[in-house]
């Protein structure tokens, strides 16, 4: 096989990994910089606060056409998901109800109805919060079920799907850059105190990082063999955590 064709080969399974991956490292830092900025100034962010519950209220349907998708391939494979990861997902899960309630706050900040200077924060606050566990208990029952898609594989609604999980899990990727992991503020530290405290940030990172990659984790689980699957999961939260930390300890 040709180099060219190797690599167009490697793209097809890969390419929502390479987008994340490629936005972590040139889109988020400038746009989390620039929606840090926007947060202190007076006026209104309409368009960013639509964009994020846009995401927030789509993603539910990404999931379900994902799940659908990928039972169809299991039946058309004849492959049995296994392994063990369990664990892994009750982690995810609880970190995407956070990630999720963190966006939507952060959404209601953009409008300037939260945050300093709001009037009635305390009531957004309560509504904000349960229409969104409201919005994850769809997503959950939008990813249940063993009902598998009637359109072959590579069908619109299987690229869609990932594009609505991918859409999720960057808008939650600039938000730890803008807020959860203030780059700006770690800058007055010295290189050793930035390293005493990476182990801190890897550990707070990867908790909020595993929602951010349902496609992948939802892949690995759903369609890849047992065989090399430890591997693969460790390459994957060792590339996020380089993505993620680099700044703090450059």
């Amino acid at each position: 096989m040709k180099p060219a064709e190797r690599i167009r080969a490697w793209i097809g399974p890969h390419a929502v990994s390479a987008a994340f991956y490629l936005f972590a490292l040139a889109g988020a830092p400038p746009l989390a910089r620039a929606l840090k900025t926007g947060l202190a100034a007076e006026e209104p962010l309409w368009g960013p606060g639509l964009l994020l519950l846009a995401v927030l209220a789509l993603e539910p349907l990404g999931l379900h056409w994902k799940m659908r998708f990928l039972r169809r391939r299991n039946a058309d494979e004849g492959f049995v998901p296994q392994g063990p990861m369990l664990a892994m997902f009750s982690a995810v899960g609880i970190g995407h109800v956070i990630v999720t309630v963190f966006l939507g706050m952060l959404a209601l900040d953009c409008w300037g109805a939260v945050g300093a200077g709001a009037d009635e924060a305390s009531g957004w606050w309560g509504a904000v919060i349960v229409a969104l566990v409201v919005k994850e208990l769809v997503g959950l029952v939008a990813a249940g079920g063993n009902d598998a898609a009637r359109e072959p594989p590579g069908h619109w609604k299987e690229w869609a799907g990932d594009v609505l999980l991918l859409a999720y899990g960057a808008v939650a990727y600039v938000a730890w850059w803008g807020a959860l992991l203030d780059l700006d503020e770690l800058a007055w530290h010295s290189l050793a105190e930035r390293l005493v405290v990476t182990p801190i940030l890897v550990a707070i990172f990867l908790f909020f990082y595993l929602p951010m990659r349902l496609p992948f984790l939802l892949d690995e689980y759903h369609l890849c063999p047992a065989r090399g699957r430890k591997a693969r999961i460790l390459f994957e939260l060792a590339v996020g955590v380089g993505l993620g930390l680099y700044p703090a300890v450059l």
